[in-house]
Order: C-alpha cells, then sequence, then structure tokens
C-alpha cells in the first residue's frame, strides 16, 4: 500500500511538471501577450521561474497530504474491521475466541491463571506505578556500580535467594525482577544468566518487563514483556498463545544473553556468546531484568560484576553499571596502620610527664589526688595510669596503699601481710593489730 501511493504521488508529480512545461511557449510567445516587437524588450525570466518553483512545491505538498490522508483512512478502516471481528467473534485482547483459548488451555489452572494475569493487567496498567530510576537510586549506582542491582523474592515467590544474583526456585509458577530498572543513559545494555540447576522438564523464561508483573506468570506472557523459553527456544512478546522460534534448547549449564537497546526499544538474545539475528522491537518502557520457572531450578546472573561470555560486550563494555563505585571498600581484618585511634594513643603516650611536683598544676574543678604523697589532678591520674599499663614492664607492682585509705585498713585487719608496704613501720598501732581468739 505504500508503495503505490508513493507511485500515485509520483506520477501526479510528473504529469503536474508536463503540464507546466508545455504552458511555458505560450506563455513565452510575446505576441499573445500584446508586446510590441520594435521595441527593445528586456527579457526577464525570474518571474516565471519563481512561478514554476511555487507550483512544483504545491505539488509535493499536496502529494504528501494526500498520502497523509490515505494512511489516516486505511488506519481507521483496520481499526473498525476489528472492532468488529472482536465484537462478532467475541475475541479478547490476544485475538483469541473463547473456543480457542479452551483449545490451548486445557486444565482449569491454566484458564484461572489467564484470567487472573487479565484482571492484573487491568488493576495496574502501564504508568500506574512510577518505575523511573530515581535520584537516590542513581546515587546508589554511582556508590556501589553493578552491585547496585540484585534480585527481589518476595513472600508470595516460591523461592530461595542464596545471593544478590543467585536465585533458587523451590517449585511452581514463580517469577522474580530486579530492585532496579536498565538504565537508559547508555546505546546498549546486556547481562547474561546462567542454568546452574534445571531438570529437563523444567522451563525458564529469560527477558524483560515492567514493573509490576504477576508473581505466578511468564515473562513475555502478559503485555509489556518479552521472555525467551529455555525448553522449546522461542521468545514470546505480550502473549502466551504466540511465540516465534529463533534458538536452541537449553540445559544446565548453557549461558543465555540479553541485549537492549533503550533508544530503539530492540531486545536480541545470545547463547554461549553467539548472538541470534532475530530480534524484539516496540519495547520502549521502563524494562527490568525478569526470570520465570514453573519447576524447581536455580541460576545465576551476570550484571557487569564478572566478565561475559559474549565477548562483544565485554570489549564495549555494556554491562549494567561501572564494576566498581565511588563507595570505598571496608579496611582489610588486620591492618591497623595510620588509623586514627592509633594516631591518637601514639600522641597521648609520647607526652612527656615530669617528676617534679612543682610541674604539677592541677585545675581548679579538677579534683586532686594524693599517690604516693604527690599532688595529681583526675585527668593527669588517668593519662599515666594508661601509659603505665601500655608499656607493660617486667617490673610491674601494685600502688603503695596510705594509712589514711578505709579499704587498706580493713585488708590489714583481716591479716594479709602481702599488703604491708616496705616502708611501714614492722609494728602496726594497737588499733590494727590483729586480734587472737
Amino acid at each position: 500500500m505504500t508503495r503505490a501511493s508513493n507511485w500515485s504521488g509520483a506520477l501526479a508529480t510528473c504529469l503536474l511538471c508536463i503540464r507546466t512545461a508545455s504552458a511555458l511557449p505560450h506563455i513565452a510567445n510575446p505576441s499573445i501577450l500584446g508586446w510590441n516587437m520594435e521595441r527593445p524588450v528586456v527579457e526577464d525570466d525570474s518571474d516565471d521561474a519563481l512561478v514554476i518553483m511555487l507550483i512544483l512545491i504545491s505539488a509535493i505538498f499536496g502529494t504528501i497530504l494526500g498520502i497523509a490522508a490515505v494512511f489516516l483512512v486505511l488506519y481507521a478502516l483496520v481499526q473498525v474491521v476489528q472492532r468488529v471481528r472482536r465484537f462478532v467473534f467475541r475475541l479478547d485482547d490476544d485475538g483469541m475466541s473463547e473456543r480457542m483459548r479452551n483449545q490451548l488451555l486445557p486444565d482449569e489452572d491454566s484458564r484461572q491463571s489467564y484470567e487472573l494475569a487479565r484482571a492484573f493487567e487491568r488493576q495496574y496498567p502501564y504508568g500506574s506505578v512510577d518505575t523511573q530510576l530515581t535520584p537516590e537510586q542513581q546515587s546508589l549506582i554511582r556508590e556501589k556500580g553493578v552491585d547496585a542491582w540484585e534480585f527481589d523474592v518476595n513472600l508470595d515467590v516460591n523461592a530461595m535467594q542464596q545471593s544478590k544474583t543467585e536465585v533458587l526456585f523451590m517449585g511452581g509458577d514463580n517469577c522474580v525482577q530486579t530492585n532496579l530498572p536498565l538504565p537508559k543513559s547508555n546505546s546498549v545494555y546486556y547481562f547474561e544468566v546462567k542454568l546452574v540447576e534445571k531438570p529437563t522438564d523444567v522451563s525458564l523464561w529469560i527477558g524483560l518487563a515492567t514493573k509490576p508483573f504477576p508473581a505466578w506468570r511468564m515473562v513475555g506472557w502478559n503485555k509489556f514483556s518479552a521472555g525467551y523459553c529455555t525448553n522449546s527456544g522461542s521468545v514470546h512478546q505480550n502473549s502466551p498463545f504466540r511465540g516465534s522460534r529463533i534458538g536452541e534448547r537449553l540445559l544446565s549449564g548453557d549461558i543465555l544473553g540479553i541485549g537492549y537497546q533503550p533508544r530503539s526499544g530492540v531486545m536480541w538474545f545470545t547463547r554461549n556468546g553467539r548472538r541470534y539475528k532475530e530480534i524484539v522491537s516496540g519495547m520502549l518502557y521502563d524494562l527490568f531484568p525478569t526470570i520465570s520457572a514453573d519447576g524447581p531450578c536455580s541460576f545465576s546472573a551476570n550484571f557487569g560484576q564478572r566478565g561475559f561470555v559474549f565477548i562483544e560486550a565485554n570489549v564495549k563494555r555494556w554491562g549494567l553499571g561501572p564494576v566498581e563505585g565511588t563507595q570505598q571498600p571496608p579496611p582489610v581484618y588486620g591492618a591497623n596502620q595510620n588509623t586514627t585511634l592509633l594516631e591518637t594513643a601514639e600522641s597521648e603516650s609520647t607526652t612527656p610527664e615530669s617528676d617534679d611536683d612543682s610541674s604539677i598544676q592541677p585545675a581548679a574543678e579538677d579534683t586532686v589526688i594524693l599517690i604516693d604523697g604527690q599532688a595529681t589532678n583526675e585527668r593527669q591520674h588517668q593519662r599515666r595510669q594508661r601509659t603505665r599499663s601500655g608499656r607493660r614492664s617486667a617490673s610491674h607492682r601494685p600502688p603503695l596503699y596510705q594509712k589514711e585509705d578505709p579499704i587498706a585498713a580493713q585488708l590489714l585487719e583481716a591479716g594479709s601481710t602481702s599488703l604491708v608496704p616496705a616502708s611501714y613501720p614492722s609494728k602496726l598501732p594497737e588499733s590494727l593489730e590483729p586480734t587472737t581468739s
């Protein structure tokens, strides 16, 4: 239809040019215009050229408008025909009648899942939830790099998250998505998924989808999603009934890669480092890496934290984010050099201390303590105790107790002779002598 419209427009333009050219000799004949040939006439062809240019421009614009009008009429006719067809044959949004759905959905569980998915789409249409990257999420990506992406395993999903990018499905129909969507700043983004454990009768669906997505549906079966089936090698987009086979069946150990071009909405696949020619178009949404399964299996995703099997993605750095972010890693266990704590301790331990009593000038607000006949304040006493404990000298002995200390007096009354200082007299006062019963 487009080629026919273009040919008709070109033919109309040619006919208009031929008609204009045939009229030029009559216009250029001076006798028709009543000019006197005896008088010298200055030839001026600028007006004729301007008229011809205006005619050609009008013809071109008329052709464009005619083609646009034809397209609008055809589009309206197609919409009317589709509405009439859906009304007559009672078709749904996928173009399937009730009889065809019953044939493709043989059991009651599959029909119930289909109806619940359609109700989920009506409740959460695209755009009802803002899924664009927020400034906080962009800051998280700058800090952590590609490690900012991880899978969200909700409570209604029968799966266990072994790590940020590794998930174990426990059984049943389940679906998981990442916490962050694919960015749109670069021209291409790429990630890979390795099938760690997959029985032969279990299918994994790997692809992209918007959020929220039904937790019990395979990616590619609902609107605004596309996914690759590992058992059949087919790709489904927005429908569980129509799929196109583009590759082979995947087994345990195989790696499926997905590339996405956000500016054109094109999505393509790779298998073990080899790219398929087929593409999926029309995916101009905020998409999340999505993986579904209909049985027990496990997978591991690579968003760029390690090397890809697809060599071109490594060379052009098509990962979801930088390998390393701006956030510094934690210190290595056992590394204790150039730390603030040790620098403070060293500065305190190297402070010179004078034994001269005249150098000790306690502040007025500090408490003065009498130790070994010397006056000192509480701060200097604590500093001196820390310094002495840090030196760990072999000649360490407990401090001498004063007679005025009530605790020392009680210990002496109890008969503990080891606490008697050497400077004390050998004969104790009568009040402190132990009594014998």
